[in-house]
């Protein structure tokens, strides 16, 4: 396996137990979901911390300019049904990145201190621990908590996932994948992006369910920006989707990568996604997309550069086109015609995790 932890993000080991984390009471912290990959060489499980560091924002006029523009425009308007949703989503959007943080967090009764975190709040640092050391639920979850000074009680944890070399894996889009988003008609994604509660695909959390029962991972990749982890992941849970990591856009509504918000999957998605299979060279992966986006391209371009770890690609018929497959010869030239399928109803999907 290639090296793929660079010196700059490797956590640091502290052994003076007085240190704590530089976060005020007013910062709020999350941790992300995050999934470690096990150096056999070495015997080194690396486990990666990845989180943001915001303060919360509640501003009336910002949130007013916003909710006019979405009236005049598209005729969407906030209603008592849909304030909460509105306010929440937008104040986490617009928060305010806190930068040059030090996270100091303990995990398996040591303590580490993370890489500050940047202008855009987000922290990112990797712990390495010997294989020897490391002990997992039945799940692989394991939890860590950050260390914060000795008058803030609150407690802030996060979850990461021992993901073995080998096994399979499932690589899936959210947006109009699992969750109704309706990208291609902007009226709708913005009533279902700040308004109203997501809601799943019919079907789909009870498919990813049988894989995870069937012993597959998950690893979810959207082109919905960082500052709706929160909400996303509620909506992962209450629907009872199975664990998964989550590989969002950075956005930033002040330096240049708020053009992310607006850039193609196909130029965003592949790059997580590349991430993910160089961390698990040996396993075996699905990808889940759909049709509204450019998934199938981003997939298949994917495909012809792995051929041996993208074993299946399931496409969703967004708008039930009978010309799907047609329209997608050319698409998927050169590949196996039985690596990828579209399907509109998740009951089309037939896939025995056990046999890839």
């Amino acid at each position: 396996m290639p090296n793929l932890v660079s010196k700059a993000l490797i956590a640091v080991g502290l052994k003076n137990n007085d240190q704590y984390s530089n976060i005020k009471r007013d910062e709020t912290v999350v941790f992300f979901n995050t999934s470690a990959w096990l150096d056999e060489s070495a015997k080194l499980w690396n486990i990666p911390i990845h989180g943001w560091v915001y303060e919360p924002q509640n501003s009336w006029t910002l949130r007013t300019l916003i909710r006019r523009l979405l009236a005049r425009k598209y005729g969407l308007k906030v209603t008592p049904d849909t304030k909460h949703n509105f306010k929440r989503r937008l104040n986490l959007f617009i928060a305010d990145n806190e930068r040059r943080k030090r996270l100091i967090i303990e995990f398996k009764g040591q303590l580490y201190a993370l890489p500050k975190s940047k202008p855009n709040g987000q922290f990112e640092g990797i712990i390495q621990v010997p294989s020897s050391k490391i002990r997992a639920n039945k799940h692989g979850l394991i939890e860590f908590k950050a260390i914060l000074k000795p008058s803030d009680s609150r407690v802030i944890k996060g979850t990461m996932k021992l993901i073995r070399p080998r096994g399979v894996s499932v690589i899936s889009d959210i947006d109009d994948t699992v969750k109704k988003s309706f990208i291609n008609d902007h009226k709708k994604m913005f009533e279902a992006a700040f308004f109203k509660d997501f809601k799943p695909v019919t079907g789909m959390p009870e498919v990813y369910r049988k894989w995870q029962e069937d012993g597959a991972d998950f690893h979810f990749v959207s082109s919905s920006p960082w500052q709706l982890y929160q909400p996303l992941k509620e909506f992962l849970d209450e629907f009872d989707f199975p664990w998964s990591t989550l590989s969002l856009k950075k956005v930033r509504i002040k330096d240049e990568t708020f053009l992310n918000l607006f850039k193609s999957g196909l130029v965003t998605k592949p790059i997580a996604i590349k991430a993910i299979l160089n961390r698990y060279p040996d396993r075996k992966f699905v990808l889940v997309g759909d049709s509204g986006e450019q998934d199938p391209q981003a997939y298949a371009k994917i495909a012809r550069e792995h051929p041996e770890q993208i074993v299946k690609i399931l496409i969703r018929n967004v708008h039930a086109d009978p010309n799907l497959n047609s329209s997608y010869s050319d698409v998927f030239s050169g590949i196996n015609r039985r690596l990828w399928k579209t399907f509109v109803y998740p009951s089309q999907i037939k896939l025995d995790i056990n046999s890839l």
